[in-house]
């Protein structure tokens, strides 16, 4: 009984060890030196302007979640935006452009409203298809948290109105 005992206090003891920063920090004691990502950050003034359609398709480099609306197909580009495909014809779709929304990773359709995440902030939008526009109807800001790196690592050290949009790769 001892033992089993001993067993239940010891085990955790290993499993929550592995909870704990064990690599060195950066002399702010926020982010650790060896990360291989750095945060990709715009500001507040900047970052509201950038969601435009753009008419010229975009190679596929790293595909998220993939919707289905009508004959369009939505595919993520994780954190970049959406490509944009005409699928009238299944057996030809024909990429027509790109929405971009920095720092998406979901999106949601109701009726002909768009809802994404806009790294921070939740936004809706409308598309015209006439006249190729796209209009953001609502706009909710700081509706969600920063950005976590792939690693797993929080950025802390942020002015209040900067916002991470993105991670990149520097190792």
């Amino acid at each position: 009984m001892k033992k089993n005992a001993f067993l239940l206090l010891i085990i955790p003891l290993f499993l929550f060890q592995s909870c704990i920063n064990w690599g060195e920090e950066s002399d702010d004691g926020v982010f650790p030196l060896n990360s291989n990502y750095e945060p990709v950050i715009i500001k507040r003034s900047a970052f509201e302007s950038t969601t435009t359609l753009d008419n010229t398709p975009r190679v596929i480099e790293n595909s998220g979640k993939i919707y289905v609306k009508n004959n369009y197909i939505f595919i993520n580009e994780v954190n970049k935006g959406f490509h944009l495909i005409n699928n009238s014809n299944p057996s030809n779709p024909i990429t027509i452009g790109f929405i971009n929304v920095l720092g998406s990773s979901d999106l949601s359709i109701k009726d002909d409203v768009f809802y994404a995440n806009n790294a921070t902030d939740l936004i809706a939008f409308k598309i015209n298809e006439t006249s190729e526009t796209l209009t953001i109807t609502k706009r909710l800001t700081n509706v969600f948290p920063q950005i976590w790196s792939p690693e797993g690592i929080m950025y802390y050290n942020l002015e209040d109105d900067d916002i991470i949009v993105d991670w990149e790769l520097i190792n």
